[in-house]
């Protein structure tokens, strides 16, 4: 039987659901800018990622209050997260990846792998591909966060890391499962808003580690204009 939208979340439900989006956006922005500082090239493709993400995550957002609310329906709120997640993510991971190896990688594969997965989901009519590229990239991104900490001698924060890499596989087949009920989701929810703020502080406690750029050196008495 087919599960109506306007009685499956409750309104409450819906606005904590712009918890771990805020959350997750907050981390991705501070994220890119500890990255940017170490190779100041990656910064912007970074930042959009970060962009692209969380207005993924605030379409999905927006779609559910709207729902829970005036039962108002618009599909493509819903399905824009997928998407939003796989390109936002790959383009955070591509940044990672630079820093990870000290030099600014080709952003190709980067960007294949998300426009591949759209192809074949566009053909098929199906989202499962960009669901499927969104989880990769996202464990991607816990994956060298957590091992960029580690690093730098952050014990705590590849901790951090590493659970939200784990909540990042288990809590979205939890979230789909269907007739749950809204105590369940209520945990679902909240422990999700807990993850996003492991990474949160997470990418903070990296931030302070990341070394900046080296600038070129200027000879004594030399005009920087």
């Amino acid at each position: 039987m087919a599960i109506d939208p306007c009685t499956e979340y409750g309104l409450a439900l819906a606005i904590e659901d712009f918890v771990p989006v805020l959350l997750a956006g907050a981390a991705l922005v501070v994220l890119a800018n500890a990255l940017g500082k170490v190779i100041p090239a990656v910064r912007v493709g970074a930042l959009l990622g970060g962009l692209v993400v969380t207005a993924g995550g605030l379409g999905k957002a927006v779609w559910k209050l709207l729902v829970a609310g005036p039962c108002v329906e618009i599909p493509f709120l819903e399905q824009m997260l997928f998407p939003c997640l796989a390109i936002g993510f790959s383009a955070i991971a591509w940044a990672l990846a630079s820093v990870y190896v000290g030099k600014v990688v080709s952003w190709a594969p980067f960007a294949l792998v998300p426009f591949v997965g759209a192809c074949i989901s566009g053909a098929a009519r199906n989202l499962t591909p960009m669901l499927a590229i969104a989880a990769l990239s996202a464990v991607a991104v816990g994956a060298m966060a957590s091992a960029l900490a580690r690093r730098h001698g952050d014990q705590l924060g590849r901790w951090l890391f590493i659970f939200y890499l784990v909540g990042t596989l288990v809590l979205p087949p939890l979230a789909a499962r269907p007739n749950q009920t809204e105590a369940l989701q209520w945990i679902e929810q909240l422990t999700n808003s807990g993850v996003q703020l492991c990474f949160l502080i997470g990418a903070l406690r990296l931030s302070r580690r990341l070394p900046h750029a080296e600038r070129p050196s200027v000879p004594e008495g030399a005009s920087l204009s």
